[in-house]
C-alpha cells in the first residue's frame, strides 16, 4: 500500500500484538476489508485497540467512507489526543465530506504540534488548494515535497493542488522526479495517467493506469479511474473492449472493498445492460 504505516504507527508509541501485527499485514497486501474486521473485533489493550482504530481510519478513507474514518480517527484521539497521525488523518477526513472550516482547525493544531511534519503540511495545503487557495497551497505542498520526494501522498497531493491551479508544467516535472526518484512505485504512473486524462489522451491514460496496476494490484484508485474513464468513454456501451474493462475495474474495486456511493450508482446503471452487451 501507499502509506509509510511504520513511521505513522510508531508515532502513536503503541505496543504491538498479535492482531495488531495481523492488521498491518492486512494493510500492506491490500486486503483492507480485513483490517476492519479485525479492528470492529476490538482489542482488550487500549493502547493497541487505539492503534488498530487508527489503521482502519486509513483505510476507510482508502474506501472511500471518510465519515466512518473521521469516527475512527476521533476514537483515537479520545484516548490519545496529542496523537499526530490521527490529527492529520481526521483533518483529511474531514476535508473529504467538505467540512472545511473544522478540517482546518484539525490540521492547524498538528501543524501546531509539528510544523514540518509532511503528513500534516501535505493535508493541510491540499486543503487550501481545495478551498480555492491556490498560491499558498502550492508553497506549503512544495515544502511538502522538498521534505519528502519519495512520499507518494505527497507527491499525490502536491500533483493535485498544481493541475488544481492550471501549472500543468510543474506537475509534469514533480512526476518525472517521483519517477526518477521511485521508479516501481505504482504513483508515477497514476500521476500521468491523472495529466494525460486531463488532456484528453485516453488511450495513453488507460495505459498508465494498467502499469500502475502492474506495480500494485491493489491499488485501489487505479481501479476506480480506470473504472470511471472507460464506462465514460463507452460511447454509451457502444466501444464493447471499452466496456468490459470498466466491468472489470468496477468488480475489482468493489471486491477490494470499495464504498465509493457514487460509483456503486454508476456500476449499477452498467449492469443494466450487461447481458446486451455481452450479446453483441
Amino acid at each position: 500500500m501507499l502509506l509509510k504505516l511504520s513511521s505513522l504507527l510508531a508515532t502513536l508509541s503503541l505496543s504491538i500484538g498479535t492482531k495488531l501485527e495481523e492488521a498491518t499485514r492486512a494493510f500492506e497486501i491490500g486486503e483492507l476489508p480485513r483490517v476492519l474486521e479485525l479492528a470492529k473485533a476490538g482489542c482488550p489493550d487500549e493502547l493497541e485497540g487505539a492503534r488498530l482504530n487508527y489503521l482502519a481510519g486509513e483505510v476507510e478513507l482508502l474506501l472511500g467512507a471518510p465519515a466512518e474514518a473521521e469516527a475512527l480517527f476521533r476514537a483515537v484521539l479520545a484516548k490519545r489526543p496529542k496523537a499526530l497521525p490521527a490529527q492529520v488523518g481526521l483533518g483529511r477526513a474531514l476535508t473529504a465530506q467538505a467540512k472545511f472550516d473544522e478540517a482546518g482547525k484539525a490540521l492547524e493544531a498538528a501543524l501546531g504540534s509539528d510544523a514540518k511534519d509532511v503528513g500534516a503540511l501535505s493535508a493541510h495545503g491540499l486543503l487550501l488548494s481545495i478551498t480555492g487557495q491556490s498560491e499558498k497551497a502550492c508553497q506549503e505542498l512544495r515544502q511538502a515535497f522538498e521534505l519528502d520526494p519519495k512520499g507518494a501522498l505527497t507527491v499525490r497531493a502536491y500533483v493535485e493542488a498544481l493541475l488544481r491551479a492550471d501549472e500543468n508544467p510543474s506537475a509534469a516535472e514533480v512526476i518525472e522526479a517521483f519517477i526518477a526518484a521511485r521508479p516501481k512505485h505504482p504513483m508515477g504512473p497514476f500521476l500521468l495517467a491523472w495529466t494525460l486524462e486531463r488532456d484528453g489522451e485516453d488511450a495513453q491514460a488507460i495505459e498508465r493506469y494498467q502499469e500502475a496496476l502492474t506495480n500494485d494490484p491493489n491499488f485501489i484508485d487505479a481501479h476506480k479511474n480506470l473504472a470511471i474513464l472507460c464506462h465514460t468513454l463507452s460511447k454509451t456501451y457502444q466501444d464493447k473492449a471499452r466496456t468490459l474493462l470498466a466491468f472489470e475495474h468496477y468488480e475489482r474495486y468493489f471486491a477490494l472493498g470499495g464504498k465509493d456511493q457514487e460509483l456503486r450508482t454508476m456500476y449499477a446503471d452498467l449492469l443494466k445492460f450487461k447481458g446486451q452487451i455481452l450479446g453483441q
